[in-house]
């Protein structure tokens, strides 16, 4: 049993937070925080923000009627593999709701839809210096309707992977140069598999 863990987390809370100083001029900016604790520390905290927002996005799981999965491989030039393979995933536009915008995303960048949707997991995107929240759904029984609608900044494919092809990708993803390089699809999976959806 852990002593005192209430004590402890009320200890660290935050009692005040102020505004200091914000640049939000493009797609990423920076608010910088004055924090006092509980306890009486002061620090000064900075949050990466994402249009002007705290950039909530969603992962999308896509499970087809035969059991295989719907994923992408993207062109990350950021990255040192400079591709990535992962589970279709997106921003929450402002006064959307995380599953509207999985829905969405699914539909944007895959052209498939579903009409079983279930929340799996969220997790915040880096605590360190983001208030983003990641939300992961699993959308089953998912159909191809369209084509993709990608907006101008995103190159991606579309691939269909049976469920051993995934393991196999997952086995691997340790390797530094895997192409499953994302954080979201690796807990994702981890998710899913944990849950005995998979």
């Amino acid at each position: 049993m852990i002593n005192n863990l209430n004590e402890i987390i009320e200890s660290l809370k935050v009692k005040e937070k102020r505004l200091v100083a914000s640049l939000e001029d493009g797609y990423l900016g920076k608010r910088v925080y004055e924090v006092t604790l509980n306890d009486g520390t002061k620090r000064r905290c900075e949050q990466i923000t994402k249009r002007k927002d705290n950039g909530d996005a969603v992962v999308i799981i896509p499970l087809t009627p035969t059991g295989n999965l719907i994923m992408i491989v993207e062109s990350r030039p950021i990255v040192k593999e400079t591709v990535a393979i992962s589970f279709p995933a997106g921003m929450v536009d402002k006064d959307e709701d995380a599953l509207t915008a999985a829905k969405r995303e699914l539909f944007e960048e895959t052209g498939y839809v579903s009409n079983n949707w279930q929340l799996i997991e969220w997790h915040y995107q880096d605590q360190g210096c983001s208030r983003a929240i990641i939300k992961t759904f699993l959308a089953e029984g998912v159909t191809k309707v369209a084509k993709q609608h990608l907006d101008g900044t995103e190159n991606l494919k579309v691939i269909e992977v049976e469920k051993q092809e995934l393991d196999d990708l997952m086995d691997k993803a340790y390797e530094e140069n895997s192409l499953v390089n994302s954080a979201n699809t690796k807990i994702a999976y981890m998710s899913l598999k944990l849950k005995r959806k998979l």
